[in-house]
């Protein structure tokens, strides 16, 4: 029964790990579809929205690489870059988005980050 148990413990901590590799191999370009198809089930984006929001998640996915590059692993930094990076895009994204969109989105992506830290991924899907 513990090999069993051990056995089931790696293989689940094995493919979280495989998940995660997966997930840092994306390039810029997909990542920012990542996003973007997820906003467009979540968000209901209509054919007329998805290409905005295309174009500026690929711009805030572009920034956040960078400023992961030139952080130096310093979180603090990081963290206030991110902060101030997600203001911005909530600005952007309210111009191509209804009320209610922006809205769902600040609540969706509040629920995400709390996943993330708990170790969760991105568990609101």
């Amino acid at each position: 029964m513990k090999k069993i148990l051990l056995l089931t413990v790696i293989l689940f901590s094995s493919l979280s790990l495989f998940a995660q590799e997966q997930r840092q191999r994306m390039t810029v370009e997909e990542r920012a579809k990542s996003v973007t198809e997820w906003m467009s089930k979540e968000l209901k984006l209509t054919p007329e929205q998805i290409t905005p929001v295309d174009s500026i998640n690929l711009i805030f996915t572009k920034a956040q690489q960078l400023l992961f590059q030139t952080a130096d692993g310093d979180r603090t930094k990081i963290r206030e870059s991110m902060e101030g990076l997600e203001k911005e895009k909530e600005a952007e994204l309210s111009k191509v988005l209804t009320p209610e969109q922006i809205e769902t989105y600040k609540k969706k992506s509040q629920e995400m980050m709390q996943n993330r830290r708990r170790g969760g991924g991105r568990g609101a899907n």
